[in-house]
């Protein structure tokens, strides 16, 4: 099998010749610049995101930017400005995977809310498959490009839009006008969804980063499962694989997660990080694929721990198939080879004495 053979079999719901071993491309660039994947003949698996859309709004909406400083000073200033008002965001970004750090969120308070209203209303989402095309023809054998459409409107809102704290407090207490909010934007997100079926990605991304800790079960079932039903049901008919990117505490969320038909439970971060063993994931979601992170909190700890937990996850994981092992986090570059070679040779070793 090739890695991408090999992934597909497992995300397809099946048993592979061996358990994937993936990582995401930009975290990889950012380890090791421009030497490309040492750990290649050991299965590492590259995993690539491409957008498939390009949202644009009509003309009575102007989005400005202005970027000052660089490296850890870089700071982009976005000022949304609309017939109702005006927002603006201050963000900073991390220049080893320039990684967007959010320092002012567009709503800051309940009279910003009308104003991202009005530019979801004027909003559309149109079709964009180029990147995808490109980005997939350079991964080859070597991995798969995921389709990545923004994460659903609750997470998008909660993330990039308000911040948690601002969320929590627009839930609780400004829920008839939170609640056209996110309406207006479900709108938008549902056009993103039917061009993510018409296109040509196998895997489609929700990039939620949600977690229990957060996210009560009746707030999940609120605000999650009506999008998720809709998006899994137009998804599924156009063949494609949902995946999902659940890497917080998540055992809160077992029977909502349950209830919700996302093929790839992607990220799941089992303990001493998070709070839901494999086990238990595996018991609660029989018929979901397992695509874990490999928690970035053992990167640090000597090789015999690393390769402890592997095999504790692998034996977890059973021998049914549908489970994968990855790294979807930062960590210390400088672990890059001591870690996967403590991943690898403990994956080697489980699978060739379970043969």
């Amino acid at each position: 099998m090739t890695l991408r053979e090999r992934l597909m079999t497992v995300y397809r719901g099946g048993k592979a010749d061996r358990v994937p071993l993936t990582i995401y491309d930009w975290i990889l660039e950012a380890a090791l610049p421009g030497k490309g994947n040492p750990f290649e003949k050991q299965g590492l698996t590259l995993l690539g995101v491409a957008g498939l859309c390009e949202d644009k709004c009509d003309d009575t909406v102007t989005i400005d930017q202005k970027e000052t400083g660089s490296g850890r000073d870089r700071q982009v200033i976005t000022a949304i400005k609309t017939p109702v008002g005006q927002v603006t965001e201050r963000a900073g970004f991390d220049p080893s995977f320039d990684s967007k750090w959010i320092r002012e969120h567009f709503i800051k308070t309940v009279d910003d809310y009308k104003v991202m209203q009005y530019f979801y209303d004027h909003t559309t989402s149109e079709p964009s498959y180029q990147k995808f095309f490109v980005a997939d023809k350079k991964m080859g054998q070597r991995g798969l490009i995921i389709g990545g459409i923004h994460p659903i409107p609750v997470a998008w809102l909660m993330l990039e839009i308000m911040g948690t704290e601002t969320w929590c407090e627009a839930v609780m207490l400004h829920a008839n006008e939170y609640d056209a909010l996110q309406e207006s934007l479900t709108r938008v997100y549902k056009r993103r969804l039917e061009i993510a079926a018409d296109s040509p990605a196998e895997v489609v991304w929700y990039a939620e980063s949600l977690t229990g800790t957060i996210v009560s079960p009746s707030l999940f079932n609120k605000y999650c499962k009506p999008i998720y039903d809709y998006g899994s049901k137009i998804l599924k008919q156009a063949g494609k694989l949902t995946f999902s990117h659940y890497d917080g505490d998540n055992l809160s969320l077992k029977d909502c997660i349950a209830g919700v038909d996302i093929d790839i439970i992607e990220a799941f971060t089992p303990p001493p990080m998070c709070d839901m063993t494999i086990a238990r994931a595996r018991a609660a979601w029989p018929d979901k694929v397992l695509s874990i992170n490999f928690p970035g909190t053992l990167f640090g700890e000597p090789a015999e721990v690393i390769e402890r937990y592997t095999c504790e996850y692998m034996e977890q994981a059973g021998s049914d198939g549908k489970f994968a092992i990855g790294c979807t986090e930062e960590f210390d570059f400088a672990r890059f080879e001591h870690t996967f070679s403590a991943i690898s040779r403990a994956m080697e070793r489980f699978q060739t004495k379970s043969q």
